[in-house]
């Protein structure tokens, strides 16, 4: 039983939500199935214990005296229902205008027609003031104008102010979200080799582009549209900066025009633009990046329900290393460290520390802590190999560099968690590392023009090889320019 999915829903909330839940289905207005209410009484029962015992047997015990004749199955499936229908209730809630849309309908319905008219006006009002025109407002705008338009009392047919404002909020209504929908799934096809067809999505754009379309992106509170189009085409031309431009000014200026879920898109694709950017060669995009995840700290954007992702912290520790902001990198690696999430957190912190202190040659301090990383993760696993094989280079512990590399070289091959092309970027840089590394230790012993020559051909052969993790480090180690002995 404790495998059931009605048991791993309840498992899920927090104790405030079971409270709620516990009411809901006490409620005679929802269950009047006593044996219900006890099943769910036992479920939370024993899942507040460290230790729950939820068995069968316990729970058919449980209840026992109930009156009911359904068996634990049909109990479990009916609790599963009313679970169900206390999520949708909850959700409702949420959603700003979805109570009121649902109550006019239903007013409707029952023609009671002056009731409509009230109630209407009460939506009116909070669309009105709701301080976002977003892919909500215009719907539920959109809804109340459609009942106002066809409710059987609209006598006054000449009167062509509802059935305008009705299609106007239906047209903004597709536009966001048609939008918004094409920006996440051209990332998709851009990054993971997959395929939509977006209908209309061209057309479309074609008219944002027009100097009607222009007009309707800026008209007061559209903000959204004008966002999510920015950002589309930022992904389809990014040799255009003036997409990215626009996204930067709602990030500094215009972000209170945008709703809070609206802000984390237009955050999350201003930072992939930029690490694009960064990885075809526009190097001055690192100092755009790091401004950018300064502002999501600043503003809050970049952290999801208090906690901040380990790759975004990952990033900022990075780049503040990079771009040689000390104090202000090391304090942010302290100050939110608490914030990642918990099944990452020491993993996440132990080796974006390390590379913190590699990065101002602390070399004996970044080692010791690189031993707190767990290999039970192999993403960690992988990242923490790289950077024991930077300092044990540094330190020009050849040997141990070299065993790191074979025993590495052996993990990858043997990892079936590894795909295929990440299989093969590990691999040669194994190969390349090692040759490299062999290469340093050959230096006091070969002539001038031999080093040279073997450094100049690893050189070219890391310049030319893809997939390749780590190339950078290896590029810069393998320069002959940096690498010629004196």
């Amino acid at each position: 039983m404790q495998d059931a999915k009605v048991v791993q829903q309840i498992e899920a909330m927090d104790g405030r939500e079971r409270e709620r839940l516990r009411q809901f289905v006490r409620s005679p207005y929802f269950n009047r199935h006593e044996g219900t209410s006890r099943l769910l009484d036992f479920i939370l029962k024993e899942l507040a214990k460290p230790s729950p015992r939820l068995t069968e047997a316990r729970a058919e015990d449980a209840v026992k005296g109930s009156g009911t004749e359904q068996g634990l199955a049909d109990l479990q499936s009916s609790l599963m229902k009313l679970v169900n229908r206390f999520l949708a209730v909850e959700q409702l809630q949420q959603e700003t205008f979805r109570e009121e849309v649902l109550t006019l309908k239903r007013t409707r319905d029952l023609q009671r027609f002056e009731l409509l008219e009230n109630r209407g006006k009460r939506l009116d009002r909070m669309v009105d003031k709701h301080p976002y025109r977003d892919g909500d407002a215009h719907l539920a705008a959109y809804e109340l104008k459609a009942i106002y338009t066809y409710h059987r009392d609209n006598a006054n047919r000449s009167d062509t102010r509802n059935p305008q404002a009705m299609i106007d909020h239906l047209d903004r209504y597709y536009l966001v979200e048609k939008l918004r929908h094409a920006c996440q799934l051209t990332a998709n096809m851009m990054f993971r080799n997959t395929q939509y067809d977006l209908l209309f999505l061209d057309p479309m754009l074609a008219f944002l582009g027009s100097e009607k379309g222009l007009q309707l992106r800026r008209e007061e509170g559209e903000s959204s549209i004008d966002c999510y189009y920015h950002i589309l085409l930022s992904l389809r031309e990014p040799d255009e900066v003036v997409h990215y431009e626009r996204m930067r000014y709602y990030l500094d200026e215009g972000l209170d025009r945008l709703p809070p879920l609206q802000r984390k898109d237009l955050f999350g694709f201003a930072s992939n633009y930029c690490i694009q950017r960064i990885m075809s060669g526009h190097s001055d995009y690192r100092m755009e990046l790091f401004s950018l995840y300064q502002r999501g700290i600043t503003t809050g954007i970049m952290y999801n329900k208090e906690e901040i992702s380990e790759w975004d912290y990952k990033n900022i520790v990075t780049l503040g290393s990079a771009n040689g902001e000390v104090e202000w990198t090391e304090h942010f690696i302290e100050k939110n460290r608490e914030r990642l999430p918990e099944s990452k957190r020491e993993n996440a912190y132990a080796l974006n520390k390390a590379q913190f202190l590699y990065s101002l040659k602390r070399l004996d301090e970044a080692a010791k802590l690189l031993i707190r990383v767990t290999d039970s993760d192999v993403t960690y696993h992988l990242a923490r190999v790289l950077l024991e094989v930077r300092i044990a280079y540094d330190q020009e512990d050849h040997d141990y560099a070299l065993n790191l590399l074979e025993t590495f070289r052996l993990y990858v091959r043997r990892n079936k968690s590894i795909s295929v092309r990440d299989k093969r970027s590990y691999l040669n840089y194994t190969r390349y590392s090692k040759q490299l590394v062999n290469l340093k230790r050959q230096l006091g012993f070969v002539d001038r023009n031999t080093y040279h020559k073997k450094m100049t051909a690893l050189h070219q052969s890391i310049l030319e090889t893809d997939p390749l993790v780590a190339r950078q480090w290896l590029v810069q180690e393998s320069s002959p320019a940096e690498t010629s002995p004196a």
